[in-house]
């Protein structure tokens, strides 16, 4: 039976891809891969489907080395890879520590290239790609900087894999939403430091935004933007 990856899945928008995931393109088996296994059994447990759990920390190489072993040892038929895992922290250049500013860089950039440079191989024609980038990658966005020039990566790498992948019949949808109401607001302005937005557009339904992707991957759109 064919699978969904899920990076990031125990909550958030990683959650809901699971639920849309589901709801709408029939996937019966998924894999996820995050730190917190409470958190991803307790998904599985709501979704009420064969879930194969993965505690990995990506932005070590062991945590991403972790599920390369999961594939070699499982060879599965992976027909949906949401790589929906990141973060990002509020603050200027000389607020963020380094190790902030790497973490940021090791999970929202080479995760999501390597978890993706691993996956396709186990992809068949029709599989689909999604990366999670962000409406802030389209501007400069001061105080919010590595996390919204890490996205920029995201959306450069995910159009450009989109178009070598059509020759294998899969494609890869770049996602980028604007502000959504998960709790990765809260922890991103949650540092020491951190810069705080006076105003900030009213924060866009999950369930809306997720199935809207789900349903422009499943059409083999590039990129999938909302605000």
């Amino acid at each position: 039976m064919s699978i969904a990856v899920i990076t990031g899945a125990s909550s958030g928008i990683g959650r809901e891809f699971a639920f849309k995931l589901r709801d709408i393109a029939g996937v019966r088996e998924f894999w996820f891969v995050a730190r917190s296994v409470e958190r991803m059994e307790k998904v599985r447990d709501e979704l009420g489907l064969p879930c194969k759990i993965i505690s990995a920390d990506l932005a070590t190489r062991e945590g991403i080395e972790k599920y390369r072993t999961a594939l070699e040892e499982e060879k599965p038929e992976i027909a949906y890879l949401v790589n929906a895992a990141g973060f990002g922290v509020f603050g200027s250049f000389d607020v963020l520590s380094e190790d902030t500013v790497t973490d940021m860089i090791d999970v929202n950039v080479k995760a999501t290239v390597l978890i993706t440079h691993m996956s396709v191989p186990y992809m068949k024609r029709g599989g689909r790609i999604i990366e999670l980038g962000s409406g802030s990658c389209f501007t400069p966005l001061p105080h919010f900087n590595i996390y919204s020039s890490s996205k920029v990566f995201v959306l450069h790498y995910t159009k450009s894999l989109n178009y070598e992948l059509k020759p294998y019949g899969i494609r890869a949808t770049c996602f980028c939403p604007g502000w959504v109401d998960t709790a990765f607001l809260p922890k991103s302005l949650d540092a020491p430091g951190a810069y705080v937005p006076k105003k900030m557009k009213p924060l866009l339904n999950v369930s809306k935004v997720v199935e809207g992707c789900v349903k422009a991957s499943i059409k083999g759109k590039a990129m999938y933007v909302t605000n």
